[in-house]
């Protein structure tokens, strides 16, 4: 949206006062929560009338795959309610572009930060559209600029790109993940819904049967039962695997199901569709405050499992590190480094000795981590030689100087003997070199450290020194 025809709040106005931001340049308004429950409540309305429409030909067409299709739309329609009022209680984003800064405000609570202070931007295309795009700044704090179906949204992200990639800050082409979590059980798919089945169920009928028994209605019991397992497991499941937290959502879901029926039964006078549509509002509100205070929880730290890993490779841990910032291109891939950085720190570190050759990895994060910050492992592996600024991108898979390699002459002096496909992981880890170090980020799980640190030091061991000594 064009400065000239957009009215900034005043509180927006003054903070961009005493950050010194300069003039507006642009405003975008993101998803407005109401709109986007309106929207899913018509979709959710369809689907229903569908269903009913369906119901009533089966009056006619007593068969099977009408019976199967009117379960569907029922389920579609929950779905979609229950999506629609999800979004309701969602944050509405504004975001406003200064010559020297951005203000967003986010459910009226009003952040900013300097350009100089955004360390990265993601931003997805779909042709040249963009659609989903976000930005973090180096204390960590994150925005993501909403409302991609908006006209304005790709010329209004495409400015501030623009500034960014002049400033010579990274832009990402999604999001970076977050990589930190935990590890797995090491079970298969089937196994961990077979226990989930049968396990869960006997513990739901466990805490049911003698609440029931104790004179609580049973649709009350079943309901305790069903949250009772649904939320411990979902605990359970953030701290050892990401699939068991989904066995208690669902648990959990079937709980606010049941919740729906027995708060109808429970107020006969009242309709029981615009009951059990209240019920789901006040759930699907409870459910995003949770998924908000799960996100600010701390992450889990690895201090146990890089200890571990230490001991058995023979490696030294180490709680943190400061190394010293190989170069400018480094300090751009590394996350939360300011240019000019002259060292910066990690954290959890196993430092050793792997074919001979010197390694290290450890965590990069911009401030204590949260469960949805991205957390960076870094290798990094002294060399014996300077070398100007080489990455992964400059070779194909197997290690040969690609076509658009932005400086052949030096890549092909270490054509064929890059680091290629990590051998248990299928992958080219994403490695580059500048200054005295190779380097490599990627995920911190024990084997990939040490399967890539095992890649990085073979490497190593066979670049041509002697050749770049001379040059």
């Amino acid at each position: 949206m064009d400065a000239s025809t957009f009215r900034v709040p005043p509180r927006v106005a003054a903070l961009a006062q005493r950050q010194q931001l300069g003039a507006l340049v642009g405003a975008h308004k993101g998803d407005h929560p109401l709109v986007e429950c309106l929207t899913g409540l018509v979709i959710a309305a369809i689907l229903f009338g569908a269903m009913a429409g369906v119901g009533w030909l089966g009056q006619f067409f007593l068969v099977k795959p009408l019976a199967l299709l009117v379960i569907l739309l029922a389920i579609g329609g929950l779905a979609a309610t229950g999506y629609a009022f999800f979004r309701l209680f969602r944050a509405y984003v504004v975001v406003y572009h200064y010559q020297h800064g951005l203000v967003w405000t986010r459910n009226r609570r009003t952040d900013a930060a300097q350009l100089s202070w955004i360390d990265e931007m993601y931003v997805t295309r779909k042709d040249a559209k963009a659609i989903a795009a976000g930005l973090v700044t180096f204390d960590g704090r994150t925005l993501d600029v909403t409302g991609a179906d908006k006209a304005d949204y790709t010329a209004f992200v495409d400015r501030i790109e623009a500034e960014l990639t002049a400033r010579r800050r990274p832009v990402l082409p999604a999001r970076r993940e977050v990589s930190r979590g935990p590890r797995g059980v090491g079970l298969s798919d089937r196994a961990i819904a077979v226990i989930a089945v049968l396990g869960g169920g006997a513990l739901v009928a466990a805490i049911g049967v003698p609440l029931s028994k104790a004179g609580l209605p049973g649709a009350a019991a079943a309901v305790i039962g069903f949250l009772i397992v649904g939320v411990a497991v979902g605990l359970l499941g953030t701290r050892f695997d990401g699939r068991i937290t989904v066995v208690g959502g669902i648990f959990a879901s079937i709980g606010g199901i049941v919740t729906m029926i027995a708060v109808s039964d429970l107020i006969p006078q009242v309709n029981k569709y615009v009951t059990a549509a209240v019920v789901l509002a006040v759930e699907m509100g409870i459910l995003s405050v949770v998924l908000d205070l799960y996100r600010s929880l701390p992450a889990l730290p690895p201090t146990r499992n890089r200890k571990r890993l230490a001991a058995r490779q023979g490696w030294e841990f180490l709680p943190s590190l400061a190394m010293p910032v190989p170069g400018p291109q480094s300090a751009r891939k590394l996350i939360g480094i300011q240019e000019g950085a002259q060292s910066f720190e990690l954290s959890d570190v196993v430092r050793g000795s792997v074919n001979g050759v010197p390694v290290l990895a450890g965590d990069r994060h911009r401030r204590k981590p949260r469960r949805s910050d991205p957390v960076q492992t870094v290798w990094m592996v002294p060399l014996p030689v300077s070398v100007p600024f080489l990455s992964h991108a400059s070779f194909d898979a197997a290690g040969q100087v690609a076509a658009d390699a932005p400086d052949p002459a030096l890549a092909q002096l270490f054509a064929g003997r890059v680091p290629a496909r990590a051998s248990i992981f299928g992958v080219v880890p994403p490695w580059w070199i500048e200054g005295q170090y190779l380097l490599c980020e990627g995920s911190g799980d024990p084997d990939v450290i040490v399967a890539w640190a095992d890649t990085l030091t073979r490497a190593a061991t066979s670049m041509p020194w002697e050749v770049l000594r001379s040059a």
